[in-house]
């Protein structure tokens, strides 16, 4: 069971998340809360909370000092950041205050419940449009030093994937442009992070971008 927590000023948008995971049987929504304090307070109160669905802008303490809290705490959730704004910059700092994943609050029930499974599993999860916005802001800031893969001893499909990643598919979309089934590819995108030493998508599609791979 992939227990829950839920972090929204907005009764109205909690009840909404809640009301669609409950209707998962392998999804349990373990604590709602209504700031970033209240959020802290129910993860040291229940460890065996596993995700978190975290929006940025909340009264008290916001979500991403809340996240970045988080790693003074023991057995913590994987956060996922959910926000109605899709400024990449919002981005790159959940990124950086460690959340596992950032979804947009228009994404579907679909993807969300999917978004919380994948995160459980230990995998990081992006969406295409804000996996995007980054890529896109990367590019805009002109040329960098070109790095050397080399001391990563990819082979020659991880490459492949890596670039792939870079372009900003999704294992689906790297499956049937390589003709490869998706468990092989999720073996290949393990390497990929594992090799490269990414935490997580987005940094492994910067990677190739700095490296000039290209699709």
């Amino acid at each position: 069971m992939i227990r829950v927590a839920i972090a929204d000023d907005q009764q109205l948008v909690r009840d909404g998340f809640a009301l669609i995971l409950r209707s998962q049987p392998d999804i349990h929504v373990a604590a709602e809360a209504a700031d970033g304090r209240q959020f802290l307070d129910a993860v040291r109160r229940d460890p065996r909370i596993d995700v978190a669905l975290v929006d940025i802008r909340m009264p008290v303490l916001d979500g991403l000092r809340a996240t970045r809290a988080l790693a003074d705490v023991p057995q913590a959730p994987a956060v996922i950041i959910v926000t109605t704004f899709d400024d990449d910059a919002y981005v790159l700092d959940a990124i950086a205050a460690g959340a596992r994943g950032f979804l947009l609050k228009r994404c579907s029930g679909a993807d969300l419940i999917a978004a919380v499974r994948t995160v459980a599993s230990g995998e990081a999860i992006l969406s295409a449009e804000v996996t995007g916005a980054v890529l896109d802001r990367v590019r805009a800031a002109g040329p960098v030093a070109r790095v050397d893969l080399s001391p990563y001893q990819l082979t020659g499909r991880e490459a492949e994937v890596l670039a792939l990643i870079g372009a900003g598919l999704n294992n689906n979309e790297i499956a049937e442009r390589l003709y490869l089934s998706m468990s092989t590819v999720k073996s290949h995108v393990t390497n990929v992070l594992s090799k490269t030493g990414s935490r997580d998508r987005v940094r492994a599609a910067i990677l190739a971008i700095q490296a000039g791979l290209t699709v």
